[in-house]
């Protein structure tokens, strides 16, 4: 169901009057002549009421329609003074931050370029130094891979005696068999 507003109430209470005073007219004992006259008089004063609370509730409407408005146009006024203040202060701090980042990027690059020369009056002593390592790791190596080598051939070997052992034994269960 939808909700009640002001206008059905009236018109509810309207309807209601008028039907609770004929119905009221039509069972008082009275005569005819009289019964007209006061279903007249009953039928003037609930017009009466009608018009009033008809007038009363335009008023109101009125009313509340000019109030609507002024609030609306003072929240729309502040809306945009909000809006405008926002963007003031976010543009500020989006400069702020542009600019610190500047900043701190022109001192990278200086500090970067520092360090770029540091190292390039270091790489020949570094390149020295790193062959020297290397070769010394390469014969090391070499070294290391002939041991891994010898190792694989003895045990090779000694994997072929105990294949061969196990082949004699073998034969030897079979025979006994």
């Amino acid at each position: 169901m939808g909700k009640m507003d002001t206008k059905d109430f009236i018109i509810g209470a309207v309807v209601g009057s008028v039907v609770g005073a004929a119905a009221a007219m039509l069972y008082a004992p009275k005569s005819g002549q009289e019964l007209r006259t006061d279903i007249n008089q009953k039928a003037s004063t609930a017009k009466d009421k009608t018009v009033e609370w008809s007038n009363t509730a335009k008023e109101r409407g009125a009313d509340y329609t000019q109030t609507a408005k002024e609030k609306s146009d003072a929240w729309t006024k502040t809306a945009k003074e909000k809006s405008a203040e926002y963007s003031q202060v976010a543009k500020e701090k989006s400069n702020a931050l542009t600019s610190a980042a500047k900043e701190q990027f022109e001192r990278v690059t200086e500090r970067a370029s520092g360090v770029a020369n540091k190292a390039s009056n270091m790489g020949d002593e570094l390149a020295k130094d790193v062959k020297s390592i290397m070769d010394s790791e390469k014969s090391e190596g070499k070294k290391l891979a002939q041991q891994v080598v010898d190792e694989i051939e003895e045990t090779k070997e000694r994997l072929r005696a105990d294949v061969e052992e196990l082949k004699q034994e073998d034969l030897k269960n079979e025979e006994q068999k």
